[in-house]
């Protein structure tokens, strides 16, 4: 019997073989649970003990699968893996994939509350989905019982939160010129963070003033080509004749000159420092580079835009998640009437 022990973090890994007679087994790096070596070491030799035992009575002994197995697994089958969730499945076997499939479960947990302990709600359940999709597969082409892992506790949908015209004016003024161009996107489209910092050229049409979003490209997996409002079209022509007017490739690009991250499923947002730095000049507190998404559809609303309308150019799945702009609907058709002498 040959086992290895190393500390990963504050919990003891073991991986090695175990040999009965001709018959070798071989024992892949798996967490034993325990923080100190003495544990580990008594954690490991009872599982060799058990494998002997296997091996003397003609018992077939099953191997442990790691997570990293399952995913090489699910991300080789003919259906290609979109390229926000391989970075999402990368991250996985470089942080927890050495742990067995049966302790699936609590590595989640340990990602979670690591890795995950920042992201929204949806961004950590879209995580644990694609997860739990590849072990789901893998316990099918590896022959093993697929576990269930623990969901993540959503929030209540967030209410619409949105700016006065003279905050977003100052606001507007308040960027860099490299995060000017893409905030006003959000701030006139609406469209999400990396939705607008992934536009290509190629899906611009200032001639049609339209912008086409690929499906591979939005939250929903569904594409759509939304109207441009005239500020942006003005900003993009600008831009696309500085740029010696280019038929393809990223249209924002960062003070590096390289496009921005894909930071899709990874969590973080590449506009989130310029963002801050830009709402401390102008004196807005509370706002959040996301929030340029409700400001928009509350002052869609405002002016008269009907929810179905709305879902469509924002590229919402569901009427719920629209239905929080009734409210703003509401309160700026009371403030109208109250303005009645």
């Amino acid at each position: 019997m040959s086992l290895h022990y190393r500390l990963r973090g504050e919990v003891w890994h073991v991986r090695g073989t175990i040999r009965v007679g001709r018959q070798t087994i071989e024992i892949p790096s798996h967490s034993t649970g325990c923080r100190t070596r003495r544990d580990a070491e008594s954690a490991g030799e009872g599982e060799a003990d058990k494998v002997r035992r296997e091996l003397l009575n003609g018992k077939p002994v099953q191997r442990r699968h790691t997570i990293t197995e399952a995913i090489l697994a699910y991300t080789h089958r003919p259906k290609a893996v979109p390229d926000y969730d391989l970075a999402r499945l990368e991250d996985f076997m470089a942080r927890i994939g050495e742990h067995p499939v049966d302790d699936a479960s609590a590595a989640w947990g340990t990602w979670l509350a690591t890795r995950g302990r920042d992201m929204a709600p949806a961004t950590a359940a879209r995580s644990r989905a694609i997860l739990q999709a590849a072990l789901n597969h893998g316990a099918s082409a590896l022959r093993y019982a697929a576990p269930k892992l623990p969901t993540v506790a959503q929030r209540s949908v967030e209410g619409a939160v949105y700016l006065t015209m003279a905050e977003q004016g100052r606001l507007l003024a308040s960027y860099n010129r490299w995060a000017w161009a893409p905030v006003l996107v959000l701030c006139y489209q609406g469209m999400r963070s990396q939705e607008a910092l992934r536009m290509d050229w190629r899906h611009v049409s200032l001639e049609r003033a339209t912008i086409h979003l690929p499906a591979q490209g939005t939250k929903s997996g569904k594409g759509r080509t939304v109207p441009m409002h005239p500020r942006v079209r003005w900003a993009l022509a600008m831009l696309w004749h500085s740029r010696e007017r280019p038929d393809d490739g990223a249209v924002f690009l960062s003070h590096r000159g390289c496009p921005y991250a894909d930071t899709r499923g990874l969590g973080g947002n590449p506009l989130a420092q310029a963002h801050a730095t830009a709402c401390a000049k102008a004196g807005v507190t509370g706002f959040r580079v996301h929030d340029w998404r409700h400001h928009w559809a509350s002052h869609m609303v405002m002016s008269g835009c009907d929810l179905p309308t709305l879902m469509r150019l924002g590229g919402w799945t569901s009427p719920r998640m629209v239905q929080r702009y009734a409210a703003v609907s509401g309160e700026h058709m009371a403030t109208a009437i109250a303005r009645l002498a």
